[in-house]
């Protein structure tokens, strides 16, 4: 709506009126809310505390941040990379630009309008190619040929998972195929002797996801996953399955990189379906208690085995039960990461598995000594300063966010009967009580049972001096 339907109130209200309803008319209910690659939203921007975590250090990808100085060096080192690749292969990169051209009105469409305006067709392919190039050669590790440092690496594999720094799929995939096919990667060459030429495109585009998910091991935010004897029996089974059916090609499905991780890591693989803008489910409330508040009514904290970080659930034990929580590191990158995917769901509309998950782990964390607790348990594993620190950056991570209320319910529900159990509050309440009691009780305990034990060993030994004497008293007699 208008600045001006709203200020023009200096007419009769009939006018006025008539004005707002132009204007709302005026709005498509069809047009979508979010390009594919949004911008932040401002609500996200407002944190002085974590505006340095969605524009990118060292290099650009796409039209947002495109032209700033200080990302000037890295776009020389695109154009080196881009070159190299061109006289190693002209024809494909002949292929490839071609690809990209055509194109070009798909891929604006991505991004917000006024974002795109500036660039003429054959100047916006350029960008996107030379991003689509830099992209492909850090996923299929040729960045360490170049003579960069350790932190500029670390920051450029940082940039490539910003929500403002995102290249198409459908401009990023056809040339990863090109790539593929025409021998650059000779990773492939180790997996298989067979002839990429006869490949079909689900074969290439499997290929293509495990190189993506083994680019991924380098982001150490990624909980490592030991699989066990029956997982690995079941995804060969699964595997079997696969190749019996046409599916659709897995790469197609996803937006853009931090999309792909998005429903690798954090939505769970598999689940190959996009939620719908809808109202949050509304539960009932609950109260948050803080890992020592748990630890001292039974309930303990352990890590599980799960490539899905988001991933917590609830386990009876004998002796209560234990929340089960993915290992996280926290790294230099990490605020930054677990922003941007906040970020892109709301912007989504989905139901904000990541910021739900944000919020859980700031509700346990009220002091550091619980950051503590799950450094010892395992769950959190830190790189970065001290556990007063970390628990400062979980708190400026969720300043402003709203979880989903019927996230983690279960495991909601089971702390909230444990703190309303009279036998668990009692223990609660009088922990030291208690422990006093036992220690004494058990004391006492200790001497009756010695006690006991030295009469019972007496009472065995007097028969055996009574019997000697009757017969020493029958020798004599004799």
């Amino acid at each position: 709506m208008s600045s001006e339907a709203v200020l023009d109130i200096g007419g009769t209200t009939d006018a006025w009126l008539q004005s707002l309803v132009t204007e709302s008319s005026a709005i498509d209910p069809n047009q979508e809310n979010e390009p594919e690659i949004p911008r932040v939203p401002s609500e996200f921007r407002w944190m002085t505390e974590n505006s340095d975590c969605y524009d990118p250090l060292v290099v650009s990808i796409g039209p947002y941040h495109h032209g700033k100085e200080n990302l000037q060096e890295m776009e020389k080192l695109k154009a080196k990379m881009a070159g190299q690749f061109v006289s190693d292969r002209r024809q494909d990169a002949d292929e490839m630009y071609s690809k990209v051209k055509e194109l070009v009105s798909d891929a604006r469409e991505c991004y917000a309008e006024e974002s795109t305006r500036q660039f003429y067709d054959e100047e916006f392919a350029q960008m996107m190619f030379l991003d689509g190039c830099f992209i492909l050669e850090v996923i299929f590790n040729k960045l360490q040929k170049q003579k960069l440092t350790k932190d500029e690496v670390t920051s450029v594999t940082r940039d490539l998972f910003l929500l403002e720094n995102q290249l198409p799929f459908q401009v990023l995939i056809p040339l990863m195929r090109i790539y593929l096919t025409s021998g650059h990667y000779s990773a492939v060459e180790r997996r298989t002797s067979s002839s990429k030429q006869s490949w079909s495109s689900e074969r290439i585009d499997r290929e293509l996801v495990k190189t993506m998910e083994e680019f991924f091991k380098t982001i150490h935010e990624i909980p490592l996953h030991r699989e066990s004897c029956w997982e690995k029996i079941s995804n060969f089974l699964k595997s079997l399955r696969s190749k019996d059916t046409d599916t659709v090609s897995e790469l197609d499905f996803y937006h853009h990189l931090l999309d792909f991780f998005y429903f690798k890591f954090v939505y769970g693989e598999g689940q190959h379906q996009r939620e719908s803008r809808s109202n949050r489910e509304i539960t009932s409330w609950y109260r948050y208690y803080s890992v020592n508040e748990l630890k001292n009514v039974g309930i303990s904290f352990a890590p599980s085995n799960t490539s899905v970080f988001v991933d917590v659930n609830f386990k009876n034990t004998s002796l209560g039960g234990a929340i089960r929580i993915p290992p996280l590191n926290i790294e230099d990158s990490t605020k930054s990461l677990l922003l941007n995917l906040a970020a892109y769901e709301t912007c989504a509309g989905w139901s904000g598995k990541c910021t739900s998950y944000l919020c859980f782990i700031r509700s346990l964390i009220d002091k550091p000594e619980d950051v503590k607790e799950l450094r010892w348990k395992g769950i959190l594993r830190t790189t970065i300063g001290t556990d007063d620190q970390i628990a400062n950056i979980f708190k400026e991570m969720t300043t402003n966010l709203a979880p989903n209320p019927s996230a983690y319910r279960d495991v909601k529900n089971y702390v909230e009967s444990y703190f309303r159990s009279t036998i668990h509050r009692f223990i609660f309440q009088n922990k030291s009580r208690i422990s006093e009691a036992v220690v004494k009780y058990s004391f006492i305990y200790g001497i009756a049972v010695s006690a006991i034990q030295a009469y019972l060993s007496e009472t065995k030994q007097r028969p055996d001096y009574g019997i000697c004497s009757c017969s020493n008293a029958t020798l004599l007699h004799h």
